[in-house]
Formats: structure tokens, sequence, C-alpha cells
């Protein structure tokens, strides 16, 4: 069997020693990948969101836009019917006023401006 000196222990103490810091060194190097791998997919994962939401946003966008056209446009053919069924009002009123007596004429206008400026 091998004599067993302090120069044989110290160099077996300092080879363990070694081996321990660079195992240790390894482990690290290991957990910095696997760091910079974890990173990376979830900058992926969350550019991948953000377009996502991006897309989602203008696709809302687009819709909102397409309903306020639309809402505009509806608003736009009652202001017109609106227009007609007052132009035809009118007509009848003045049809009927014609066939009023005078005083009830002038009760008829009195009404009509107070309409006026009410509006």
């Amino acid at each position: 069997m091998a004599d067993l000196t302090i120069d044989t222990v110290a160099d077996t103490a300092r080879d363990a020693f070694y081996i321990t810091v660079g195992a240790g060194v390894i482990a690290f190097q290991k957990l910095q990948v696997q760091r910079v791998e974890l990173t990376k997919a979830l900058t992926a994962q969350l550019d991948e969101a953000k377009g996502s939401a991006n897309g989602s946003l203008a696709t809302a966008k687009d819709q909102l836009g397409s309903v306020s056209d639309l809402v505009e446009e509806r608003v736009k053919v009652l202001e017109d019917r609106l227009a007609t069924i007052e132009g035809r009002f009118e007509t009848l009123l003045a049809q009927l006023e014609e066939k009023l007596p005078e005083q009830a004429k002038a009760l008829v206008d009195q009404a009509r401006e107070l309409v006026a400026r009410a509006a």
C-alpha cells in the first residue's frame, strides 16, 4: 500500500478542491445558460402575446368604426325621415289653418311661435 504522507494528502486535498471548484463553475455556467434560454422563451411568449393583443385591439377598433359608421348612417336616414314627416305635418297644419276662422288662426300662430322659441 502506498505511503500516506503530508504531500500525498495535500495533493489529494488540492485535487479534490480543484474538482469541487470546477464542478461548481460548470454548474454555474449551466444555470446561466438555462437563465438565458428561459429569458428568450419568456420574451418570445411576451412578444407573441403583445402581437395577439395588438391584433385584437385593431380588430376591435375596426369593428367599432364599422358600428359607428352604421349608426351614423341610420341617424341620417332617421333625420331625413323626420324632415319628411315634419314637412308633411307643416303642410297639413297649413291646410287646417286655412279652414279655421280668423280667431283660431291667431291662436295657432301664437302656438307656433311658442313652439319655435322652445325649440
